[in-house]
């Protein structure tokens, strides 16, 4: 990949390390922002939805977990920090202004189930082992983070006998749920389990399995308005409101674990642009959704308050988070 050997030969503040590249399924990258060796805090970060070895993934998830290892250095100054991305799967191949297409939402959620997920977290927990025993200091502080559809790869390795080799805290950050009911089913105990859930963040309050389907159901036997609404009632009251599509939602009470403060991001939709096309009876032209709330939560610029959050965890300071009442 052109622009990560660029990134490489250009030299970074941390140093770069390319710990390994492959051009299997949608291609395989994994990058540290120093030394996963010797550092005292290290960091795994599983990026999700339509992530692949691409110009994207060089210049938004390195910088991720570029931004990561530079916000725990300022939160741990005494102890150096390595800060991985780790593309080591394929995440299913959506991108999240597609996936998040309204009046696609039931389909595109028929296509994307948890295969992926699954045999991504058996590679994690493959990778994790190996960073745990090469460590030259014996015992680093090791956090697994995942973001989006990569939080039920990280949920999903937490769950497997053993848990996340080494993991001592798990951060999940925009997440459609991990299948775990609470947060305890994640082997690092509730109090080690971060969750980042922006206001404005549509991933984070996607409907359950059951009202998907009822709101198929019902939008096929009554049509898309009042059909598809009492479909989506009905599958509420069957799941709960605290059911996601892949389980409890990481961010509410329910699921236990500590909610961390984070900017609301930017609104879904442009309430004027929503009402002109309710008013012109135009409902087939809609206005795309603003997913950016989405991708914010590691870039100190866009949601500051995130960032650190997630830097302090990193650095084994999650007792001094900003936190959030869950919902």
């Amino acid at each position: 990949m052109k622009s990560i050997d660029h990134q490489l030969r250009a030299g970074s503040d941390p140093p770069m390390y390319l710990l390994g590249i492959g051009d299997q399924g949608n291609g395989r990258a994994i990058v540290s922002y120093g030394d996963p060796d010797t550092a005292k805090n290290v960091s795994a970060y599983v990026p999700g939805l339509g992530t692949k070895l691409d110009e994207h993934f060089a210049n938004n998830d390195l910088k991720r977990a570029r931004d990561t290892a530079v916000g725990a250095r300022f939160a741990d100054p005494g102890n150096p920090t390595a800060s991985i991305v780790w593309l080591g799967y394929d995440a299913p191949q959506f991108s999240s202004e597609k996936f998040l297409e309204l009046n696609k939402l039931a389909e595109n959620f028929a296509v994307m189930g948890d295969q992926d997920a699954k045999a991504g977290a058996s590679a994690y927990n493959q990778f994790m082992a190996g960073i745990s025993a090469t460590h030259e200091n014996g015992d680093p502080h090791v956090t697994a983070i995942g973001h989006s559809y990569g939080s039920l790869t990280v949920g999903l390795a937490a769950q497997q006998h053993g848990g996340i080799p080494g993991a001592d805290d798990i951060i999940l950050v925009g997440s459609p749920g991990t299948e775990a009911k609470t947060a305890d089913a994640l082997g690092v105990g509730r109090n080690h389990v971060y969750v980042g859930a922006a206001k404005n963040d549509i991933v984070t309050q996607l409907p359950s399995k059951t009202q998907v389907s009822g709101t198929t159901a019902g939008t096929l036997l009554a049509g898309p308005g009042l059909g598809g609404y009492l479909g989506h009632k009905i599958g509420e009251v069957v799941d709960g409101p605290d059911q996601l599509y892949f389980g409890t939602d990481p961010a509410s009470h329910e699921f236990g674990a500590q909610r961390f403060a984070t900017g609301d991001g930017p609104p879904l939709i442009d309430r004027g642009q929503l009402l002109a096309s309710i008013m012109d009876g135009d409902m087939d032209e809609l206005p795309s959704p603003d997913v950016s709330a989405h991708s914010h939560y590691f870039d100190p610029d866009e949601d500051p308050v995130s960032a650190r959050n997630i830097a302090r965890v990193v650095a084994g300071k999650g007792n001094e988070i900003d936190h959030e009442e869950p919902r």
